[in-house]
């Protein structure tokens, strides 16, 4: 009889609290809490247009809602996130299905993970 090994998923999550703090610096709190409450909106949008994009099998549209997403992503020091978007990006140019496919999914844990760990910086009173 075989070995039954379960595989955990472990991607690390990057987000760059300078960038953070250098927005509530630049902008004072509120204005920087809505910002990043705007940010999260959009990415939170253009990843849901993204799901929706690939089990639709219009991977052609993937890449504008990727870019999209990496770009708000990148905006709010979401490292981990954008490093993945942009990946899944150059597998959608490549035509990688099974790439793209592999990337989303990380990119979706990835993001789940990044917002928990935006909404729980120390600066954040949202």
């Amino acid at each position: 009889m075989g070995t039954v090994v379960h595989l955990r998923q472990r991607d690390a999550i990057d987000v760059d609290s300078n960038r953070i703090a250098g927005m509530f610096r630049r902008m004072g709190a509120v204005q920087a809490e809505m910002t990043i409450m705007t940010a999260m909106g959009h990415l939170a949008r253009c990843l849901r247009d993204t799901e929706t994009a690939l089990r639709d099998n219009k991977i052609d549209q993937v890449p504008q809602y990727t870019q999209s997403a990496r770009i708000y992503a990148e905006d709010i020091g979401l490292i981990s996130l954008a490093a993945i978007l942009a990946q899944l990006e150059s597998a959608c140019q490549g035509q990688d299905n099974p790439a793209i496919h592999a990337l989303w999914q990380r990119a979706a844990r990835v993001g789940d993970r990044s917002f928990v760990d935006l909404w729980e910086l120390p600066l954040l009173q949202m």
